[in-house]
């Protein structure tokens, strides 16, 4: 009885969310922020919304002391209840979890890391064997939701989406699907279901360097604001993938995503997404997989701006692209703006109608009132921006109520700083986890 009240409490949030597309955005009612330019930014999604208006305007208390001492440097950035500076949580020794061949799984403080590694194939049956009932269990969640809420014949959508879809993703992709199925005992179908799924998620994101920094690192940040009340915080996970004849790379994460929304590769590239508008526009590769195909294939800036505009694309979204090496070392970045029929890039300093305050070494993408408070931010810190402060950034006011997970990226030293959201808290009011991607690659616990 439970598990179906779940299915319909959530069965709002994750409707308009299926068959992997987008959804028409910008009506939605506005969270309150300084008001300073909020007129001319980015689409705000509808469902991030109504997961916002249904959630408190302050948490329950949380685990860890939070507080905002009067002169700390958010005061006076946003008007929001629950607005804290970012807590790093100590760090914590490696616990081997399970491990299949190459790939094992780990446990560091609350959060786990999945190792994958080898073929396609072989990563997906990997992926399978080491959390197969998570996957089992989200994927049926996601059917029965879908079953219920979609607001056509769902079984005859799906199989138009996947048909649509099916012929611009990689063969690779299709056969780490087939892994899965083959150590969960889900079918194949079911699978690729699960895959085109996590298609629409709004956000926030910047990357920093140069002036803007106080070391000229590149610094980039991704805030993933979603369906925080669903607790899909339970299979989140950080998935290192070493894939045969590719980069590895860093996926922030859950239980069966094969896509990504938020990662950074071993070239020291890094990216982060935020939906826009559109719908059952399916004619090109899944968001989540063209994303995880500039991890695997990119090895500079420019061949990650090639991949987004040479592959047929899905739906509307935005996106920030950062590299550590561009520029002669120096680092650069740009925000990217793609719809099926085309695509913008947009670089640092750079005006722009829906983001109208650019700033040198800098770009900015958010939506709303949360783009004004992330430029008032940035503007109050530039020069001043170090990991601590670039966390803090993301603070309430950037970040939605309906936060799920953060992460800041430092491409240069392949570290990171990860937060997921529990039921109870936005990720940005929990413990960020700090990683090196390279010792994670290069040793074992």
């Amino acid at each position: 009885m439970k598990s179906w009240m779940r299915v319909f409490a959530l069965a709002p949030l994750f409707a308009v969310l299926l068959l992997g597309c987008g959804e028409d955005s910008g009506s939605g009612p506005v969270e309150p922020t300084p008001a300073r330019d909020a007129a001319a930014s980015l689409p705000v999604s509808e469902t991030a919304m109504r997961t916002e208006i249904k959630l408190p305007e302050r948490a329950p208390a949380s685990e860890m002391p939070l507080s905002l001492p009067p002169d700390h440097w958010l005061v006076g950035t946003s008007d929001v209840a629950d607005m804290y500076p970012a807590t790093i949580a100590p760090p914590a020794p490696r616990q081997l979890l399970a491990e299949y061949g190459p790939a094992y799984i780990e446990q560091i403080g609350e959060n786990r890391v999945l190792h994958l590694k080898g073929s396609h194939y072989d990563m997906g049956y990997q992926h399978g064997t080491l959390v197969k009932d998570e996957i089992v269990e989200a994927a049926a969640l996601i059917r029965a939701i879908g079953s219920i809420e979609w607001n056509k014949d769902f079984d005859a959508s799906i199989q138009e989406a996947w048909t649509r879809l099916s012929p611009y993703i990689p063969e690779k992709y299709k056969e780490e699907m087939k892994g899965v199925a083959d150590a969960t005992g889900m079918t194949l179908e079911q699978v690729q279901e699960f895959t085109i799924f996590p298609e629409l998620f709004h956000c926030s994101g910047f990357a920093l360097w140069g002036k803007a920094t106080q070391d000229g690192s590149l610094l980039h940040g991704r805030v993933l604001d979603y369906m925080r009340d669903a607790g899909l915080d339970k299979w989140a996970l950080l998935i290192i993938q070493e894939p045969e004849g590719a980069n590895a790379f860093v996926n922030v994460a859950y239980s069966g995503m094969l896509g990504s929304v938020t990662g950074m590769n071993a070239e020291q590239i890094a990216i982060g997404e935020m939906g826009g508008g559109g719908a059952e526009k399916w004619d090109g590769m899944p968001m989540s997989l063209l994303l995880r195909e500039c991890l695997e294939e990119a090895d500079t800036l420019e061949d990650a701006q090639r991949i987004m505009s040479e592959t047929p694309r899905t739906c509307q979204y935005y996106y920030v692209i950062s590299d550590a090496k561009a520029n002669g070392g120096l680092g650069h970045a740009v925000g990217v703006a793609a719809e099926p029929g085309g695509i913008v890039f947009i670089g640092p300093n750079e005006f722009h109608d829906q983001l109208p305050r650019p700033f040198e070494d800098a770009v900015l993408l958010s939506a709303g009132g949360r783009y004004t408070c992330l430029a008032d931010r940035v503007e109050k810190m530039y020069g001043q921006f170090t990991p601590q402060i670039a966390l803090d950034l993301m603070a309430r006011g950037v970040s939605m109520k309906s936060n799920m997970h953060n992460a800041l990226f430092k491409p240069r030293t392949l570290e990171l700083w990860v937060s997921n959201s529990t039921v109870e808290q936005p990720s940005c009011n929990r413990l960020y986890a700090h990683y090196s991607f390279r010792s994670l690659l290069n040793t074992r616990p």
